[in-house]
């Protein structure tokens, strides 16, 4: 991510950033608003606000890639939830399913690990949660036969379960590190967090 593409969209997403904050500030404000995804974030909270910038970074990067290799008829990838939701519960069942695909990028915080659209949409046909106007398609059905892909959740994201469970590792060996360091506090808090991923976690496989 340190081309000059990424290096770019670093120094357009972090002047935003910085605009954002100094109105804020001038304003008396906590919080401000991200660019482009539009989400409150606190102006003073550096290591959030360097995280949130990579994000949004993924997050037009994918933009970029969308507008180079989506079907002629498809709208520009949205990135924030007011977007998303326009377009989901709008008439064309073509451009709902651009909007759950940006939806399910989002919650996958714009990794490239997640399905491309062609796959995606394939496997939105074949999911049982899927709106049934949208599975019965003709259009869709022609440009995107039902595929059946393990990972989605009644809200039509993938890979929610997958990333629940790589964050809870993390955590329990983060929660070792500090059993071993003698910080029972601190290790107690991490179980009861690590609980009630498992418990969201349980949530979601049971979809």
């Amino acid at each position: 991510m340190r081309d000059p593409f990424f290096q770019a969209l670093e120094k357009h997403v972090g002047g935003l950033f910085e605009a954002v904050r100094a109105a804020a500030d001038l304003a008396g404000e906590r919080y401000g608003r991200t660019p482009y995804t539009n989400e409150l974030f606190p102006i003073e909270d550096e290591f959030l606000i360097q995280y949130l910038e990579r994000t949004i970074c993924r997050a037009l990067a994918h933009r970029t890639w969308f507008r180079e290799t989506a079907p002629p008829w498809a709208p520009e990838l949205p990135l924030s939830p007011a977007e998303w939701n326009k377009m989901i519960c709008g008439k064309s069942k073509q451009i709902a399913v651009v909007g759950y695909f940006g939806r399910s990028l989002a919650c996958a915080e714009w990794s490239n690990i997640h399905f491309s659209f062609a796959d995606y949409v394939s496997g939105l046909m074949a999911y049982e949660h899927t709106p049934p106007s949208i599975r019965a398609d003709p259009a869709l059905l022609k440009e995107y036969p039902p595929r059946l892909l393990h990972g989605f959740d009644k809200s039509l994201c993938w890979g929610a379960h997958f990333r629940i469970i790589e964050f809870t590792q993390q955590l329990m060996r983060t929660e070792e590190i500090w059993w071993s360091c003698g910080m029972a506090d601190d290790v107690k808090r991490m179980q009861d967090a690590i609980e009630q991923l498992l418990k969201l976690d349980r949530g979601f496989s049971s979809k």
